[in-house]
């Protein structure tokens, strides 16, 4: 078996179990993902290194923990709040703070994407393809869709956070 077959058969095999370890352990769904993707990207990148499929889902594991403890660290900033102290966001923001936020998300998606990312995430978020109809339009794999998305996310994310810390400064 191949290099690149192990690893995309641990990944496969283990996908909803690297979620559920990613999850616990950051606590959200959307860096659950994106930790498994990274995870995914950094034995890629190592392939030759694994003798085994066996080798290759034990370090699938291994990478996908310690890149959800990263993220988990990287996240600690946040400020834990308890679900009594919680209220309703959509109730707490209005219209107009609700669309200029939706207008801000969209110019960063505009602007500071590359092309394919903005057109996975319009394919995947607004048309709500699939990984594998994205991946047959874009002639590229589903898994590279993943990673793109993965990295576009993480991308706006981080611009949009660091233009409203500027704001509040």
């Amino acid at each position: 078996m191949k290099q690149t077959d192990r690893i995309t058969t641990a990944f496969t095999a283990l996908r909803e179990q690297m979620l559920s370890l990613a999850e616990r352990i950051t606590g959200n769904r959307d860096d659950a993902a994106d930790a498994v993707q990274d995870a995914f990207v950094k034995l890629w990148q190592q392939r030759g290194r694994y003798e085994s499929a066996s080798h290759a889902r034990g370090a699938g594991m291994t990478a996908v923990r310690t890149t959800s403890i990263d993220m988990a660290r990287r996240n600690s900033h946040r400020t834990d709040v308890s679900i009594d102290q919680v209220t309703d966001p959509i109730e707490d923001v209005s219209d107009n703070e609700r669309s200029l936020a939706y207008r801000q998300v969209r110019y960063i998606i505009d602007n500071d994407l590359s092309n394919n990312q903005r057109m996975i995430i319009d394919l995947r978020e607004i048309e709500g393809l699939e990984f594998e109809d994205i991946a047959n339009r874009m002639n590229m794999t589903a898994a590279n869709v993943r990673v793109e998305l993965s990295r576009a996310r993480r991308r706006v994310r981080e611009i949009y956070q660091s233009r409203n810390m500027e704001k509040t400064l």
